[in-house]
């Protein structure tokens, strides 16, 4: 299993914007570094009873969530969580061309089972440089495709002459590719670190982060103190940037009941990282 971490806040929040992103301003292909596996049985979990499990208990009531594509995707097959790949496939179907990247073989063999029917390659190694290859060809028009990186390590570079994810990041933005970045943190001080990383390897560039603070025990039982994520878009149109706001307020306006007692922060808190913004018009 190559997500460990399945269906918890973090996980709410990446594929929540993910499948409205690609609802929105559909691509013509879609590449992911980090695949994972296409779903992941639903199983009851402390991470998962504050991540999709309350989000499906909370978010169906909620006017604000109605048609969302994340919820559609968690409601369409009960019992199973769909990843980004599922998601991806599930809004965007034969109209698209994917590149899944993964470096696990079960995850592999699972991805290609999914992707029979779809026009879709599944690469068994790394996706940092496998994306990075695929730009290179400049085979496909870079505004056509929306390239999702998801790294375990950001910084992490497997030869003197390959991309860290976050070089792959800004040089996709620089060369107008859509892109779609999840990073983690655990400290209040790198909270929006991966906006000011790629603002500044991509300067000029139109950038927009949203980012979630929510409480370590949510995702780590085991620790205290605040633990974050966020997604960061270049080259998005002004809707994307839009909604993707509004579903950061209305994530923390259903979580705000969840409280995490003598931690700081007690509950989950959106904000929008401050910089380059100025999404193109749609």
């Amino acid at each position: 299993m190559a997500n460990r971490h399945f269906a918890n806040l973090g996980d709410v929040w990446k594929h929540l914007l993910l499948a409205e992103v690609l609802r929105l301003n559909p691509p013509q292909h879609y590449w992911e570094t980090h695949a994972g596996s296409p779903t992941y049985p639903l199983s009851e979990s402390p991470a998962r009873l504050h991540g999709a499990l309350r989000f499906l208990a909370y978010a169906s009531s909620d006017p604000d969530l109605l048609g969302c594509g994340y919820m559609e995707a968690l409601q369409a097959q009960p019992g199973i969580y769909p990843g980004s790949p599922a998601i991806a496939v599930r809004q965007l179907g034969a109209k698209a061309s994917y590149l899944f990247c993964e470096t696990e073989s079960e995850s592999v063999a699972a991805l290609r089972l999914a992707t029979l029917h779809h026009d879709a390659r599944v690469v068994e190694g790394d996706g940092v440089v496998a994306i990075a290859r695929e730009m290179a060809r400049r085979r496909v028009e870079p505004g056509s495709v929306l390239v999702h990186i998801d790294p375990y390590d950001p910084r992490e570079r497997l030869s003197t002459s390959a991309m860290t994810p976050l070089e792959l990041a800004a040089s996709a933005a620089r060369q107008g590719y859509r892109l779609f970045y999840w990073y983690g943190y655990d400290s209040m001080r790198e909270r929006g670190w991966a906006s000011d990383a790629i603002s500044r390897l991509a300067p000029g560039i139109d950038v927009w982060c949203g980012d979630m603070l929510m409480p370590a025990p949510f995702i780590y039982p085991e620790r205290m103190g605040p633990w974050g994520c966020g997604v960061v878009l270049a080259n998005m149109t002004a809707i994307e940037a839009t909604t993707c706001a509004q579903l950061g307020v209305v994530l923390e306006r259903i979580s705000a009941g969840d409280v995490a007692t003598d931690n700081e922060p007690s509950c989950s808190s959106f904000t929008i990282i401050s910089g380059r913004s100025n999404a193109r018009a749609v």
